[in-house]
């Protein structure tokens, strides 16, 4: 919901509240403007000081409005048309006095609003929205660290564009390592002047992001510049953040001083998607590329599985299944002969079509029992919860119905099949090991 939508509603409740005279609603009210500074404030323009004076009673009112449609509270101020012009006029002032950076700006697609949270993402989602609400204020630096693929440069690119869109009186950077140690090669090709004015410009910013640190390791020069502009954002209350693929304990080639300095800040991780993540991106991903065809159950779980560890290739799968979507528009559903036709040159050994018995193969392999104990009636603890296990797993993966699934485990009726899905749901949700060990079984039944 935008300002004007929901200052819209307000006027509403505002128009029947008996606490609002119909002369002040009509002079003051119904000529205010609400307008967004920020993430969580707002401020309502209006007419005149006086004009303040006259609601100024109300702003409780308003703020519990803005609350009940919102489901949070907001900062919340009035201010003169007069003084919101001004204000504005300072800002561009502002943005307009920065100095021209040699460093190429631009706007990255990557948001806040389009990155997927999830269990394996979710410090570092919040993390990273902290910094860009309130950079310089906390966790200086910020170090986000991960294998690739997995979104750190989505974070830093959506603290960038938020940062920027924000707060434009901030001056805000983002860098790949590659071209920091790029310019750093160049100065160093010319005189001492030109090494302290490129110094000078880094410290010159606000907000200093730089992805893929782990590169500038057993770079002497580049580490004894990047040690300069890192104590002077430290020293400065700058915000700084960082993304690598090892943690800082694990980063080898930089100065004891640099790791020190790093351990400063928050340290938070990004882990392999963990199974309901890695769907709701697939999901989101074949929205985006807008695929006509259905995607079936299993298809979809095979690709959230196989590519778990990489959003790049979930992204590279959907745009596989896209192409070949085009091509064949008479096609109604992408299922796994289709998946397994379309990837069988990246791995055919990985694609083999689903069944029930791989499915009990492999939950038997870690309980310790055979299939044939599995479809049998035997209830010692093990036996059980493999069977509960697999029925769960075979409604999950294969989508088989409940009467299906009883007649495959040895004529086992709908209620028993209920009950032992359920079980497994119930203990997922509260014993987080559990829940680990189901996701695991998961990825290698789609991947055997």
């Amino acid at each position: 919901m935008n300002e004007t939508e929901l200052w819209l509603k307000i006027k509403e409740s505002l128009s029947t509240s008996e606490i609002v005279d119909e002369e002040v609603y009509n002079d003051y009210i119904t000529t205010a403007k609400l307008i967004k500074n920020d993430q969580d404030e707002y401020n309502l323009i209006v007419k005149s000081q006086f004009a303040i004076r006259v609601i100024t009673p109300l702003k409780d009112v308003i703020v519990k409005a803005i609350k009940k449609h919102l489901g949070h509270l907001v900062i919340f101020n009035f201010i003169t048309a007069a003084q919101y012009k001004e204000n504005q006029k300072q800002l561009k002032e502002v943005v307009a006095s920065k100095p021209v950076s040699p460093f190429a700006t631009k706007k990255y697609s990557a948001m806040f609003e389009n990155f997927i949270e999830g269990e394996s993402n979710k410090q570092a989602f919040l993390a990273s929205k902290m910094i860009a609400h309130n950079p310089g204020k906390q966790y200086i630096p910020l170090f986000i660290y991960g294998d690739s693929g997995l979104g750190k440069t989505h974070l830093l690119q959506a603290i960038y564009n938020e940062v920027t869109d924000k707060k434009p009186e901030l001056k805000t950077l983002f860098l790949t390592s590659e071209s920091l140690i790029k310019r750093v090669v160049d100065v160093l090709y010319k005189d001492h002047d030109a090494i302290e004015s490129f110094k000078e410009e880094l410290m010159s910013y606000d907000v200093l992001l730089i992805d893929d640190i782990q590169f500038l390791a057993k770079k002497e020069k580049t580490n004894e510049i990047f040690f300069t502009i890192f104590n002077h954002f430290i020293e400065n209350n700058k915000q700084l953040v960082f993304s690598s693929d090892k943690s800082p304990d694990n980063l080898n080639g930089f100065d004891k001083r640099i790791i020190t300095r790093f351990d400063m800040g928050l340290t938070t991780s990004i882990k392999t998607l963990d199974f309901e993540t890695a769907v709701l991106i697939t999901k989101a991903e074949i929205k985006i590329q807008g695929i006509r065809q259905s995607i079936s159950y299993e298809a979809l779980n095979y690709l959230a599985t196989y590519y778990a560890d990489d959003v790049r290739k979930i992204k590279g799968s959907i745009s596989k299944i896209s192409f070949w979507g085009i091509q064949n528009e008479v096609v109604k559903e992408i299922d796994m002969d289709v998946i397994s036709t379309l990837f069988k040159d990246v791995s055919t050994a990985n694609l083999g079509i689903l069944n029930v018995k791989k499915v009990k193969e492999i939950v038997g392999e870690k309980y310790g029992v055979s299939v044939k104990s599995i479809d049998g009636k035997a209830r010692t603890a093990n036996i059980a919860n493999a069977r509960h296990l697999s029925m769960y797993l075979v409604k999950n993966i294969l989508n088989h119905s409940l009467s299906q699934i009883g007649t495959e485990f040895g004529g086992k009726d709908h209620t028993t099949v209920i009950n032992a899905v359920n079980k497994i749901e119930n203990l997922m949700n509260t014993d987080k090991n559990f829940k680990l060990v189901v996701e695991v079984l998961k990825t290698k039944i789609l991947s055997k």
